[in-house]
């Protein structure tokens, strides 16, 4: 199932090789694009499914669902909706109109996972661990796309609290070049790069 929604992510163009610069400012000869599968409703679903089945393999006792704006706001309104779960989101910035929340909706007091696209450092997973501590909120767990490999499994270890991504960057480098998507030379400095970004 993994092998199929990867192939099906490289051909909508979701993963992309080239010259990029990331929110870091880092180069990369990769980007992976989250924001367009929403328009693919088939693989989406089958993105979805395999997230749901993936988080039903932990005994998370969660009892909301937040995403992190804005990214993952599209897939925590899903994730929450089908397992009937409350919804709220992080904001990247306070709103200086209305309520000026950081946090919206009903979710203070309950145990949450926090959902998210793709991660690079942990460095957004952890402004949202904060900001929904102070609003007494209890996250048990991150939930992610993709773990870019970049060092935030390493940064997120202090919190004590686990990242579940669907896929991992050299996962994907995997399977694209055993479907020969990529030849071995390309694989190798994919890889190359990918052990320098550490």
């Amino acid at each position: 199932m993994l092998e199929d929604i990867v192939l099906n992510l490289y051909r909508v163009g979701v993963i992309r090789f080239g010259d990029f610069i990331l929110a870091s400012g880092k180069r990369s000869q990769y980007y992976f694009d989250f924001r367009v599968l929403p328009s693919y409703p088939e693989l989406y679903s089958k993105v979805i499914n395999l997230w749901l089945e993936t988080l039903r393999n932990y005994n998370l006792g969660f009892e909301g669902v937040v995403g992190i704006a804005s990214a993952g706001i599209v897939h925590a309104a899903v994730l929450g909706f089908l397992m009937r779960k409350p919804i709220g989101y992080v904001r990247a910035e306070r709103k200086d109109h209305g309520t000026s929340k950081l946090v919206e909706g009903n979710v203070k007091g309950l145990k949450v996972i926090v959902v998210d696209d793709v991660v690079t450092t942990g460095g957004t997973l952890v402004r949202a661990y904060n900001i929904l501590k102070e609003e007494g909120v209890e996250v048990v767990a991150f939930t992610v796309i993709l773990d870019r490999e970049e060092g935030a499994v390493e940064n997120l270890k202090y919190l004590g609290i686990p990242l579940i991504p669907l896929m991992k960057t050299s996962q994907v480098f995997r399977i694209l070049k055993d479907l020969n998507v990529v030849s071995d030379e390309f694989y190798n400095s994919l890889i190359k790069y990918l052990g320098s970004s550490k």
